[in-house]
């Protein structure tokens, strides 16, 4: 207590013989003007205390309120408010709302709002939110929000987010549940459902991959970007020569197939459907399939291999519903015009039931098909 009265004290001598700077030691005030020491445009506080509100030009010290605090200049050291803060001119140090901070100018330190942070400027430190930061101009540093996070211009640092992440350009890191946005340049790593950037050289790894310029590798089911030297690691890659064309086939493990076969320089992958599975012990049941391969083209003949997988069901119960199947295949093609192509294969399937513990089966493979039109009229192998 003593040291406290002393702490008072001092602070009341330092702002008299403050008087000519006008800067004072403590101010306590109800609600703006209902102070200690009203608010001028010119005053400057060292500790502020708001009941409720405290309202104050420039800030060199700390400052404490129940419900909002304003510094209309500017702040070095720390405001506490329990609903809302805001600082008009540059700030330095720490910011901590009950619900959401506002900086209109550059704040270089650490924000907390429970709902958002929002920066007029630039930010240069950590933006911590339970919901959203904002920055409208540069970010250098951190920031981490629930929901989303939005730099309007350069990002220099990390986002963390559990929605999304927005940046015109970045260098750094961005980390999503959902997606990741850089419009303009990157460099770094997006980690994310879904990734996009305009222009990228780094690592985009997600679910569904997207830039129109990427250097670097891009992992995920689909990637895709107009760069056709990017490494792709996933089920699904495409760029602009990419050429989808639809296969249907008879099969001797599912009597009707249809898929989609992604073709690119030396490599394809094949995703589709077919049923019924093991025709004609059962009719109800059918399989999902992919598959990964290598070709090549003499003339109007395409010589390829691939490896795959297969999921396999019987709707109605047998007691052995699903199976997995691993299979190898050598393709023989033959272009009948510039659209359409017939294709034989033969290879062998070795399948498993996961509901009883049995050997695996090995089967030959035989299947005869049709190749469709390319869906991307525009692209050029």
């Amino acid at each position: 207590m003593r040291k406290i009265l002393i702490l008072i004290f001092t602070c009341l001598l330092t702002g008299s013989l403050s008087a000519q700077t006008d800067i004072k030691c403590l101010n306590v005030s109800l609600w703006n003007p209902v102070a200690i020491v009203p608010y001028t445009y010119d005053n400057s506080l060292m500790v502020s205390v708001g009941l409720l509100q405290s309202k104050v030009n420039n800030l060199y010290g700390f400052s404490a309120n129940g419900f909002s605090g304003i510094t209309t200049g500017k702040m070095t050291g720390v405001q506490v408010a329990g609903f809302y803060s805001r600082i008009e001119g540059a700030a330095k140090g720490l910011t901590v709302s009950g619900l959401y901070n506002i900086h209109k100018a550059s704040m270089s330190g650490v924000e907390i709002g429970s709902l958002a942070n929002m920066n007029f400027v630039n930010q240069h430190g950590v933006q911590l939110s339970g919901v959203q930061n904002i920055c409208m101009f540069n970010t250098d540093g951190l920031q981490a929000a629930a929901l989303m996070n939005i730099t309007g211009e350069m990002l220099s640092g990390v986002q963390i987010a559990g929605g999304f992440n927005v940046a015109n350009d970045m260098h750094g890191v961005q980390l999503s549940g959902i997606v990741n946005f850089t419009l303009n340049k990157g460099s770094g790593i997006q980690l994310s459902g879904f990734n996009y950037a305009t222009s990228m050289r780094g690592v985009q790894v997600g679910v569904a991959n997207f830039a129109r310029r990427m250097k670097g590798v891009q992992v995920g089911l689909v990637n895709y970007s107009a760069d056709s030297s990017t490494l792709k690691i996933g089920l699904v890659s495409i760029s602009p020569k990419t050429k989808i064309r639809p296969v249907i086939y008879y099969s001797n493990l599912a009597t009707l197939n249809v898929g989609f076969r992604f073709m690119n320089c030396i490599s394809y992958t094949i995703l589709g459907l077919g049923t019924p599975y093991d025709a004609p012990h059962t009719t109800s049941s059918g399989m999902f399939f992919y598959r990964l391969g290598l070709y090549k083209q003499i003339g109007r003949l395409t010589l390829s291999s691939d490896a795959g997988a297969s999921f396999i069901s019987k709707f109605m119960d047998t007691g052995e519903k699903t199976a997995l199947s691993a299979e190898g295949r050598v393709n023989f093609e033959l272009a009948l015009d510039k659209q359409v192509s017939v294709i034989c294969s033969g290879g062998y399937s070795i399948r498993r039931f996961l509901s009883r513990k049995t050997s695996a089966e090995l089967k030959p493979i035989i299947e005869l098909g049709i190749v469709l039109p390319n869906l991307l009229k525009s692209s050029r192998l």
